[in-house]
């Protein structure tokens, strides 16, 4: 039997900080094969979880454990909620990508009842377009009966901004903070190292971990509004964050919201130029060198460029001047995902009526072919084989 055994480990505390941690050993039969550590740190005045309270770490642990075909046994107490969603969850993983996840067994040393959550919501915030719209639109309770009373929003060390890079992360924090002070809320960063100790493709984890990571904070805020990436009429599956999966994540007192998949980009875009600090500091790049600040030239930037032009509205501040037509012109589109996309900000265009100079040269880049479009012909046999094989090399 091969498994992974997870260990809470008693908190601790500095002047500061509060570190919750626990222990991952990797067990083949009766022998441990690998041990490593699993961390959050955050801010001491945050009333943390009970230590033996497991369901973060089981959240960032699940897909890993389903790729390696480990089951799970946790030495500490989880939701039963959490438990019976995390069925649901691996069964839509599997269904969807078989050849590299698997169905595993979870059990735990206690598991707790449900509970009612806290009032209150938190939202993670790095500054990018689908949290700026979350966090406007419910701060300022444009979504009628659903809109959420936020008590907090986070942004997350470790994720888009590696641990060693330290004056990019307070740069970007002390950013997110000036955003989120103009409409009254409160940022609390928080770190971990799941990046460093996991082998999970981030395109099919990221959700997961959030929840995992915001859930250190569900005794102050017990509803968790994850932003979307794509709307209901163009979702990319398999995908890490979708209105399929993201509710699976709810445990019994720490409940998960999909949040903005009634607007595309663009929509959304529009949407939040109605907040003139938030669009000032958007920060929606990392490819770039400096993490804490837009390129201007990257896929991601030109796109949200573009997002501005075809709503009528002029490129913010926080991108860097350049002239939109050669930025274009510089793009390759990497894949399906990105395509959609740009083909969105297109349509978007077209139905109202834009007929700016840009609009044709995005035309042009959408009818490029890629270079493995021209190689391997979409459909071909020889593209199925080279993408089942780089899905198995790569943990795609």
């Amino acid at each position: 039997m091969k498994y992974i055994e997870i260990e809470p480990l008693n908190r601790e505390t500095t002047d500061s900080d509060c570190v919750r941690r626990c222990r991952i050993k990797r067990i083949d039969g009766d022998v441990q094969v690998d041990q490593t550590e699993l961390w959050f740190q955050f801010d001491k005045s945050i009333v943390p979880p009970e230590d033996n309270d497991c369901d973060s770490y089981l959240l960032a642990v699940i897909m890993d454990a389903m790729k390696e075909e480990r089951d799970v046994i946790v030495k500490g107490e989880v939701s039963k909620q959490l438990l019976s969603n995390l069925v649901e969850y691996q069964v839509a993983w599997y269904k969807w990508l078989p050849d590299l996840y698997s169905y595993i067994n979870i059990s735990a040393e206690s598991i707790r009842d449900n509970s009612t959550p806290v009032s209150g919501a938190i939202c993670a915030f790095s500054g990018g377009v689908d949290a700026t719209f979350s966090v406007w639109r419910h701060s300022q309770a444009k979504f009628s009966h659903r809109s959420q009373d936020i008590k907090l929003c986070s942004i997350v060390h470790g994720f888009d901004i590696p641990l060693r890079e330290e004056t990019s992360f307070n740069n970007a924090s002390k950013r997110a903070q000036e955003t989120l002070k103009d409409i009254q809320l409160k940022l609390v960063p928080i770190k971990t190292n799941y990046r460093e100790i996991t082998t999970v493709n981030w395109e099919h984890a990221f959700s997961c971990v959030l929840v995992a990571v915001l859930s250190n904070f569900k005794k102050v805020a017990g509803t968790c509004i994850v932003g979307s990436s794509e709307p209901y009429d163009s979702l990319v599956i398999p995908w890490g964050s979708s209105p399929i999966t993201d509710p699976l994540l709810t445990s019994g007192d720490f409940h998960v919201i999909h949040d903005g998949a009634s607007h595309n980009r663009t929509e959304k875009v529009k949407e939040i130029c109605d907040w003139k600090v938030g669009i000032e500091n958007l920060r929606v790049c990392w490819q770039g060198d400096l993490k804490d600040r837009n390129c201007g030239k990257c896929e991601k930037c030109v796109r949200t460029k573009l997002n501005f032009l075809a709503t009528g509205n002029p490129i913010p501040i926080c991108f860097p001047d350049s002239n939109i037509l050669d930025d274009i012109k510089e793009i390759t589109l990497p894949n399906e995902a990105v395509r959609g996309e740009w083909r969105q900000i297109y349509e978007y265009a077209n139905k109202n009526e834009v007929k700016d100079s840009w609009v044709g040269q995005l035309r042009r880049t959408l009818n490029k072919k890629s270079l493995i479009d021209k190689i391997l012909p979409k459909g071909s046999p020889q593209r199925e084989i080279v993408k089942n094989l780089t899905r198995k090399i790569s943990g795609r």
